[in-house]
């Protein structure tokens, strides 16, 4: 996203996209502006919520604003916070089954081991850890995805969201 800003002439560095995306803190108007065009978004309506939010801030106060709460389909997945929205939804879908359960059903038969240490898991859904393929690999069986084609959707989505060039390292060291 920061080479298309620079590309439609409103430079934002990687960094500053991270920071924004978390919503922390209130990030500069050009920030706002650069990510909404990048997206295809209405500038206007996001210059609208942004003001809100400035002025809310200036008076010590919070403002919600709603986000969205669905995941792409799995074949528009292009960035690892859209994965782990799918990855979520899975999750829902399976029963919401408890990390413990997750690890259980991905553990090496008659070992007690598991491919999915609850740990690990609990890290990936709740977005502080990026997803390795095996991960989403035992994740996804362990949440009842068999299908041959839907197994390599979901691949093909993970390596949309990891594999371009430095998403990963911009996952786990911009953010």
């Amino acid at each position: 996203m920061a080479q298309m800003s620079k590309e439609m002439g409103h430079p934002v560095s990687v960094a500053a996209l991270c920071r924004a995306d978390k919503g922390r803190t209130l990030p500069p108007w050009e920030t706002v502006k650069a990510y909404v065009r990048c997206c295809g978004g209405s500038v206007p309506e996001a210059k609208r919520l942004w003001q809100r939010a400035a002025r809310a801030a200036l008076q010590g106060q919070t403002v919600k604003v709603p986000l969205p709460r669905t995941a792409p389909a799995l074949p528009f997945v292009t960035e690892p916070a859209e994965l782990l929205l799918a990855m979520r939804d899975l999750h829902l879908t399976a029963g919401k089954p408890t990390l413990r359960e997750l690890g259980r059903r991905a553990a090496i038969p008659g070992t007690g081991v598991s491919y999915l240490p609850r740990t690990t898991i609990g890290g990936v859904l709740n977005g502080t850890r990026a997803c390795s393929k095996e991960v989403l690999l035992h994740f996804i069986k362990a949440c009842g995805i068999t299908r041959e084609s839907d197994v390599r959707q979901w691949v093909t989505a993970w390596e949309r969201a990891y594999k371009r060039e430095g998403a990963a390292s911009r996952y786990t060291t911009a953010c």
